[in-house]
């Protein structure tokens, strides 16, 4: 529609220049022609120029007019469309606002979908989890309680082991201290006949003293439990605590007491010994005899028994206390002589291989002899 207007303005416009171009060509002609026309002529001509003049000032009070006119409908021609365009925008923000809140409603219902989507998969996998960290307690527990019956178990078969293994231990003490007490009975017996047999010799003879049976019918050597033990008849009458001297051999395991007279030692006792074992070896060395008991028990080797006086299983030793263990009862070392500190000579055990604690073992059926034939101070010699 613009581009018609200025179509029409321009038609106007043209129009008009060539009427007033026409106008001039006119005035140009009637200028030029002869004079003779006159006055009329002139006046004439005063005429058609005043009268063009008038048209000319129409013609362009028109076109001015109807430019105007074309501006004026340009310009609101322009406003209607920058009105329609301003509609067009209001319209189109408006659908596009409409648009957002309808993506936004929907993006929000989404988005608690979603949520809710999540929500309840959370709640999936934690009840999920739940049964899974129930099931595994359930199952720790199982394994706990079947660990500890097993443990149980063991401990009720140790227990069962080891009562069987304290009574069994018990039943061979028991044999052992039976047996002991056996040979010590027969020990004794034999000690009673023999005496016995002495004092009817001492009788039939008038006196002789206590070992005078050892010069009437008694044969060089003789054996007491297997062990090997010789006694000088002729030489013994004369042995006492003033002459006597033991020497032992650890290498042989054998104890000897000489009679020392004008220099010169004379075997009178040999007997076989047991000294101390490896860890407790007997140390050699020349002592003197310090003591002399009877009766006497180790203050360091023996057994422990508990409060009704039965054996509790130990390693022997007076200071290692044992459980359930009340009192400690020592080793009995009768015709016991002390050599060196805790070392001495005394009824024992003599297995024919070095087996004590460190003492000197004799048997029984000698012991005594020596034990009478020395004294306080009498000189003993430990060599290998």
């Amino acid at each position: 529609m613009k581009s018609n207007l200025l179509g029409v303005v321009f038609i106007a416009t043209f129009s008009a220049l060539a009427l007033s171009s026409c106008s001039v060509d006119q005035e140009a002609a009637l200028f030029s022609r002869p004079a003779a026309t006159g006055d009329s002529e002139k006046s004439k001509k005063t005429s058609v120029k005043t009268e063009e003049k008038s048209d000319w000032a129409t013609r362009m009070e028109e076109a001015k007019k109807k430019r105007e006119e074309a501006k004026a409908a340009a310009a609101k021609e322009k406003e209607a469309k920058l009105a329609e365009k301003a509609k067009e925008e209001a319209a189109k923000k408006k659908a596009d606002a409409l648009e957002a809140r309808k993506l936004a409603a929907a993006k929000k219902k989404e988005e608690a979908a979603q949520k809710r989507a999540d929500e309840a998969e959370a709640r999936k996998l934690a009840k999920a989890k739940k049964e899974e960290e129930a099931a595994k307690r359930a199952e720790e527990a199982e394994k706990k309680a079947l660990a500890e019956q097993k443990l149980k178990d063991k401990a009720t078969a140790e227990a069962e082991r080891k009562q069987k293994l304290a009574e069994a231990k018990k039943e061979k003490e028991r044999a052992r201290a039976a047996k002991i007490a056996a040979k010590r009975k027969a020990a004794l017996d034999r000690e009673n006949r023999e005496s016995n047999e002495v004092a009817a010799v001492a009788n039939r003879r008038s006196g002789g003293g206590f070992f005078s049976r050892l010069s009437v019918n008694t044969p060089s050597q003789y054996k007491s439990e297997g062990h090997y033990i010789e006694v000088n008849q002729r030489l013994l009458p004369s042995l006492d605590p003033s002459n006597a001297k033991i020497e032992i051999d650890i290498s042989e395991q054998r104890a000897r007491v000489y009679r020392s007279v004008g220099g010169r030692d004379e075997l009178v006792i040999e007997t076989q010994v047991s000294t101390g074992k490896s860890g407790h070896s007997t140390s050699p060395g020349t002592f003197r005899i310090k003591e002399k008991v009877v009766a006497k028990r180790s203050t360091l080797y023996g057994h422990w028994v508990n409060s009704s006086g039965s054996t509790v299983s130990s390693s022997g030793d007076s200071r290692r206390r044992p459980g359930g263990a009340s009192r400690f009862i020592g080793a009995e070392m009768p015709y016991w002589m002390r050599i060196n500190g805790g070392i001495g000579m005394h009824i024992g055990y003599v297995p024919g291989y070095p087996a004590s604690h460190g003492c000197i073992r004799v048997p029984p059926a000698i012991q005594p002899l020596i034990f009478s034939k020395v004294g306080v101070g009498t000189s003993v010699t430990i060599k290998h």
